[in-house]
């Protein structure tokens, strides 16, 4: 068979938690049925140690391990899809469920692109983003997976937003979430950088991991504007130090940060360096 399907038993808050790990790491979806998330890659790129090193802070092993053949990954995924609300003002739907009384409708086309709301890291940073000011500024979405920031961000009426990934599949998603939104003014583009963008940003949205983060904070402190602020998601709690360690050597201070079961959320406003 060219698939494995790891079968792993655990509740629906962790599996929101795996299903994002496991797809960072190469898996071609996920799907959660009956307390059991279940998660495929294929057969030839299967590594057992990476997958234990990703298990092991939750304590849990797969329950199973088994062969199958190709099926259809998304959508085995849609299927399972739910309308989600964060905060006070956001309602994520797909365009099949009704849209509700709330400031902030966002339809979202289910595809495996990350960022569909129901992670905690785009709760995070969704709220935060809500809370600012943006309008007639400049934002940026870095990594930007289903586009769920950036059309937020369109619909707080934005002057301009870009919408970054380094995958095809979320710039594909995107692009088709915008069109069903209705927004105009979010320009995707294929990177893993910040080099194409020309332009000083005013707010910069990052909800990705951790080594990449950092690896970035340069280029954010490079084409941030004065005061400028600069969000960060997808940091665990308990790498808190290690980023204002980092942060620092940019000229970023520190004016908010935020906690969703584990997860680390911060906000920096880039200061005047004489």
């Amino acid at each position: 068979m060219d698939f494995k399907a790891i079968y792993i038993l655990c509740d629906d808050e962790i599996s929101e938690t795996l299903s994002f790990l496991l797809q960072e790491n190469g898996y071609e979806g996920t799907s959660f049925e009956k307390n059991q998330l279940i998660a495929y890659c294929k057969a030839s790129t299967f590594d057992s140690l990476a997958l234990k090193s990703i298990l092991q802070p939750f304590n849990i092993e797969p329950d199973r391990i088994i062969d199958v053949g190709y099926q259809n990954w998304n959508q085995i995924w849609e299927s399972n899809f739910k309308e989600a609300y964060i905060g006070d003002h956001i309602h994520v739907r797909a365009p099949f469920h009704h849209a509700k009384n709330i400031k902030h409708n966002i339809i979202i086309l289910p595809k495996m692109a990350f960022g569909t709301g129901h992670h905690e890291t785009t709760q995070l940073s969704a709220i935060a983003l809500e809370k600012l000011d943006c309008k007639n500024k400049i934002v940026l979405d870095m990594g930007c997976g289903s586009g769920l920031l950036a059309i937020l961000a369109s619909q707080k009426e934005a002057k301009k937003i870009f919408a970054i990934d380094y995958d095809q599949n979320c710039i594909d998603n995107t692009n088709e979430n915008i069109q069903l939104n209705k927004v105009k003014n979010v320009f995707t583009i294929k990177d893993d950088s910040l080099s194409k963008i020309k332009e000083g940003i005013d707010i910069i949205v990052s909800n990705i991991v951790k080594n990449i983060n950092l690896k970035l904070l340069p280029q954010f402190a490079d084409k941030l504007t004065e005061n400028g602020i600069l969000i960060l998601c997808g940091f665990l709690t308990e790498d808190f130090d290690d980023l204002i360690k980092e942060s620092t050597r940019y000229s970023f201070s520190l004016t908010y940060k935020n906690t969703q079961k584990g997860w680390l959320q911060t906000q920096f406003i880039k200061k005047n360096v004489d």
